[in-house]
């Protein structure tokens, strides 16, 4: 059992690969600390081979909530369970990590989203994103060590 933080999104979309950018910048403390880095890009089934039943997950995601960009949101995955049951929740991916992590793992965790502005084909994030990167790299890692330390490990 440990704990796992895991960035997905597509680089090749603008800011959905902000989770990739932040996790990268990140990824050194994180692992100095004894958290597990996974970069998971869009490939969801290499991310479920890396989780064990009873780790506890952080995924980290950009998100289109319609929000001020580079704005961070934390939700509970078993609440998320619940919102893909009501068919409330909306994913690009017919299945996704959640929906396998739901069938077919138990473990506890969070999503960690982070409110993107431009999904186009482009490399680059949003010049939004862009000024606000460092604002949010701290506020993902607060977010990851809030989760762990009220988590029941």
């Amino acid at each position: 059992m440990s704990i796992k933080v895991i960035a997905i999104g597509n680089r090749l979309m603008g800011d959905d690969g902000v989770a990739i950018h932040v996790i990268k910048k990140l990824s050194k403390n994180l692992e100095e600390s004894g958290i597990k880095v996974i970069i998971g890009e869009v490939d969801f089934q290499y991310c479920l081979g890396k989780i064990e039943e009873g780790d506890y997950i952080i995924i980290i995601d950009a998100t289109l909530f319609g929000i001020e960009p580079g704005t961070v949101t934390v939700n509970c995955l078993k609440d998320i369970y619940r919102l893909n049951h009501d068919h409330s929740m909306f994913s690009q991916h017919g299945y996704s990590l959640i929906k396998a992590l739901e069938s077919y793992k138990a473990v506890e965790g969070v999503i960690v989203g982070i409110e993107g502005k431009s999904f186009d084909f482009n490399l680059s994030l949003s010049r939004d994103i862009e000024a606000a990167f460092h604002n949010i790299c701290c506020k993902v890692y607060e977010t990851i060590w809030s989760s762990v330390n009220n988590s029941y490990f």
